[in-house]
């Protein structure tokens, strides 16, 4: 929930309505919370009053009310600045050592967190957090790998080899799935396979590496190794 009686935070819950992460029953449970907080006007008090609403009953509703919160209209590109200075979405320690040692990554991060920081809070979303990983899987073999960028290319598995050596097991198993084994499957169909990799791991990711290239042995899609 975006705010209870202590902590309403009316910005972060015009942002997460834009980003379409609070459906019309949150909504209107908020605006109840808002009129406690001492906003008001009739739209306010209109969208408070509304019992299992549909989106196509709202019309212009929310945005009348989030005015009479005294907030300006916002674009996704606002929204999504607005839910990064709060700290959303809330993720594990690996995908935010990426998200800073890596600002080239930040155009696709800035693509998830608008598809995904609008979800009900509640903690991390593990879903949410494998689908950044294979944006960053993308942008490693296609922004940086096959452009040339091979010394920040290594300095991510540099970087993932200090996460595995420093992580406890959670983490480990983390990066082996959602880094490695997604790799591994992104380029199991390219020209130059996963192999073009190899000379980048260090001592613990070789060992991720083959238990990965074990499973994968043989396959050349997702579909293969869950039948196999």
């Amino acid at each position: 929930m975006v705010g209870s009686k202590n902590n309403f935070d009316p910005e972060l819950l015009h942002a997460r309505w834009l980003l379409g992460g609070v459906g019309p029953d949150e909504l209107t449970n908020q605006a109840e919370v808002a009129l406690t907080q001492g906003f008001d006007g009739p739209a306010l008090r209109q969208l408070a009053g509304l019992i299992r609403p549909a989106l196509h009953n709202l019309d212009t509703l929310p945005d009348r009310a989030f005015l009479e919160m005294g907030l300006e209209p916002l674009d996704k590109e606002q929204a999504v600045n607005l839910m990064l200075a709060r700290g959303m979405p809330s993720v594990s320690g690996t995908i935010a050592v990426l998200v800073e040692t890596f600002p080239s990554f930040s155009k696709r991060w800035r693509q998830h967190v608008a598809l995904w920081a609008g979800e009900p809070e509640g903690g991390r979303n593990h879903l949410a957090e494998l689908a950044v990983m294979a944006q960053f899987v993308v942008f490693v073999v296609e922004d940086l790998y096959e452009k040339g960028e091979l010394d920040e290319t290594r300095r991510v598995f540099e970087c993932f080899e200090a996460l595995l050596v420093q992580g406890n097991e959670e983490d480990r198993d983390f990066i082996g799935v959602a880094f490695f084994e997604t790799l591994l499957a992104f380029t199991a169909s390219r020209p130059n396979g996963s192999t073009a990799f190899e000379h980048f791991l260090g001592p613990m990711s070789q060992q991720v590496w083959k238990a990965n290239q074990r499973i994968w042995r043989g396959k050349s899609n997702l579909m293969d190794v869950i039948t196999s």
